[in-house]
């Protein structure tokens, strides 16, 4: 069943939480385009990349193509190539109503998990920016470009871990072990001594234009991708204006040069 934007309501729960799921968000024509580019630009960077060795992380890519982790290829696609709109994004209002009316785009694409592609270990996307805990000052939308079954991999989210990632109000937490993926960080260590609960993992199935949406801070992984098809996603992120410490890409090559 669809569930409507309601940007005070939904705000509140990505408050609380770190993300929400909104069914069906994505319909219609707007489905078919993003889908279509997603799929057009994806084939035809990893034509360009052939068989080339590449590494895992964005800093050892390229700016139109990386790899996340083994298997997980991320393609970035600009919302001009994919002919969209910002403001009249179905998700728009509630970007507008926990970053700001004049939050930025910071980045869009693709991502594909191939068939036994493993999870991901734990990671967040963006630091925290001060000891107290703050608003988000960035957030992700990803939307399933087909029905994504458990056995396809969707991405598991650590619930209200966005709080936890704090590494400047909690110094036995590394940034860069957050940020990015490390075999040793789970929900777990954000809550090492047993003083708080351990953030409850969650994870569920996603329907053809689904949208994920969750806090930048918060502690997530793509699962093991345990079917024979190809599962993709496709992603739009924004963040409050002025923000500068998103660490997405960071890749200093082209595929084409």
């Amino acid at each position: 069943m669809k569930r409507e934007i309601e940007p005070d309501t939904l705000k509140g729960e990505l408050r609380e939480n770190g993300f929400l799921i909104v069914p069906g968000l994505c319909e219609g024509g707007l489905m078919s385009r993003i889908r279509a580019v997603a799929e057009r630009e994806s084939a035809r960077v990893r034509s360009e990349l052939g068989d080339r060795d590449i590494g895992i992380g964005s800093a050892a890519g390229y700016h139109e193509i990386v790899q996340r982790s083994p298997g997980r290829w991320d393609v970035p696609i600009s919302l001009e190539e994919f002919g969209l709109d910002r403001h009249a994004m179905p998700w728009w209002p509630l970007v507008a109503a926990a970053l700001g009316e004049d939050a930025e785009d910071t980045y869009s694409g693709v991502v594909s998990s191939e068939p036994g592609s493993p999870a991901q270990f734990w990671h967040s996307d963006s630091p925290h920016i001060d000891a107290d805990h703050r608003p988000p000052h960035a957030i992700n939308v990803l939307i399933a470009l087909h029905d994504i079954p458990l056995e396809m991999g969707p991405t598991e989210c650590a619930a209200g871990s966005h709080v936890l990632t704090n590494h400047l109000q909690n110094p036995t937490l590394i940034i860069e072990q957050l940020i990015y993926q490390h075999a040793e960080t789970t929900p777990e260590t954000l809550v090492a001594g047993g003083r708080l609960p351990i953030p409850v993992n969650c994870v569920s199935p996603l329907t053809v234009g689904s949208a994920l949406i969750f806090d930048d801070r918060l502690l997530h992984r793509g699962q093991a991708n345990q079917s024979q098809a190809t599962r993709h996603v496709a992603y739009f992120s924004y963040c409050a204006k002025g923000y500068t410490e998103n660490t997405h890409f960071e890749a200093q090559r082209s595929v084409f040069e």
